[in-house]
């Protein structure tokens, strides 16, 4: 980071306004906004009167130290990052908690600590978020990076929804750009070249699983009086609309954490042919269901795409919280639940039985 950017953040923190700085120093306001702006730097003679205003050493002032604070505070984000994905919330936060106290002033450090704070008050129902709303808040006060803010007001407007404050979370969400001014959006006829071909498969990944999440909030929508909006018959065209995308867009199979997204429309289509009594349309995504299910359990989380749409790009992997298990959930659905009984009459029912034990107990390696 550059002397003055540093200038910029320290001016913040310590909440002096570029005027009172330029008084300080007896120098324009215009010669502060120059340095900051990165058009030109402060005379060696001024660096000990600014160290003594902001308080730091000229080692930091200079920004001598930020490179290597810079590659311990990736090691401990990257050390929170692997125990979450494996569900650990609790050894998440502990991380996160210990690199805060260790660096105060990364703004990426409290991002992802108050993150990690609503994913656990949120797991254990708990409804006080003061001390995400403190980091968020600060982050929007001090922090001139752009990403860290944006994610600051999304962690604030969901930490107020799960405290039940619902005008707070509608007044922060309104803080947020809208999607039409979006970076991505804007860079999308923009891009050039191979390098930033992997650009384009992140935002469609991303606008792949927002279409999907969009099926999910039309075929739940409420109506004024909150019921559902859409009938069976429509919910049940929404749900087989997002089976046919996934399987159009991904002709290979190869789905990677897009399945969920198959699995979830499958088991509202299952249940409700089954309510119907029509067994082999339940049949029919019951089948497709169990094959999304194990595809969530058995590909390869570093495994590229082979369909065109999203050729040679990564998703990555889940979060398998609690020791999540697709196949494992469907097994004991089908063996335990009253409302599968009809299924069990049926002679695919033990071959299908079979095949999702072998992948819940491990039997089956990863899919490549």
């Amino acid at each position: 980071m550059s002397i003055g950017l540093n200038i910029k953040r320290l001016r913040r923190e310590k909440e002096i306004t570029q005027e009172q700085l330029a008084k300080y120093l007896g120098i324009t306001s215009r010669a502060v906004s120059q340095w900051e702006c990165e058009r030109t730097a402060p005379d060696i003679s001024q660096l000990p009167a600014l160290c003594h205003i902001f308080e730091v050493s000229s080692d930091e002032l200079l920004g001598i130290d930020i490179e290597k604070n810079n590659e311990k505070i990736e090691e401990c984000l990257h050390e929170a990052q692997r125990v979450m994905h494996q569900g650990d919330f609790e050894s998440c936060l502990e991380v996160l908690r210990k690199a805060n106290s260790k660096f105060p002033k990364s703004y990426r450090i409290m991002e992802r600590l108050a993150n990690a704070l609503i994913c656990v008050k949120s797991r254990n129902g708990l409804r006080d978020y003061n001390e995400v709303y403190e980091l968020c808040n600060r982050i929007l006060e001090e922090c001139t990076d752009s990403m860290i803010r944006y994610r600051a007001l999304n962690h604030l407007a969901t930490a107020y929804e799960y405290a039940g404050k619902y005008d707070k979370m509608r007044e922060v969400a309104k803080m947020m750009p809208p999607v039409d001014y979006s970076y991505e959006n804007f860079m999308v006829y923009r891009w050039k070249g191979k390098e930033e071909l992997s650009k384009r498969f992140e935002y469609m990944s991303y606008l792949i699983s927002q279409m999907m999440e969009m099926l999910d909030c039309l075929a739940g929508h409420n109506d004024d009086n909150g019921g559902l909006l859409f009938n069976k018959e429509q919910r049940k065209r929404l749900w087989n609309l997002k089976v046919d995308l996934l399987e159009l867009l991904f002709p290979d199979g190869d789905y990677q954490s897009n399945a969920q997204q198959g699995e979830s429309a499958c088991s509202f289509l299952v249940r409700t042919f089954l309510e119907e009594n029509n067994l082999e349309r339940a049949w029919y995504f019951l089948e497709k269901e169990a094959d999304f299910a194990i595809h969530m359990d058995t590909y390869d989380f570093e495994g590229a795409h082979t369909s065109p749409v999203l050729e040679g790009y990564m998703d990555g992997g889940w979060i398998r919280e609690n020791g999540c298990n697709h196949s494992g959930e469907l097994l004991n659905w089908l063996l335990t639940d009253k409302t599968a009984a009809p299924l069990r009459q049926d002679e695919r029912y033990h071959i299908l039985i079979e095949r999702l034990q072998k992948v819940s107990k491990g039997e089956v390696a990863s899919l490549s």
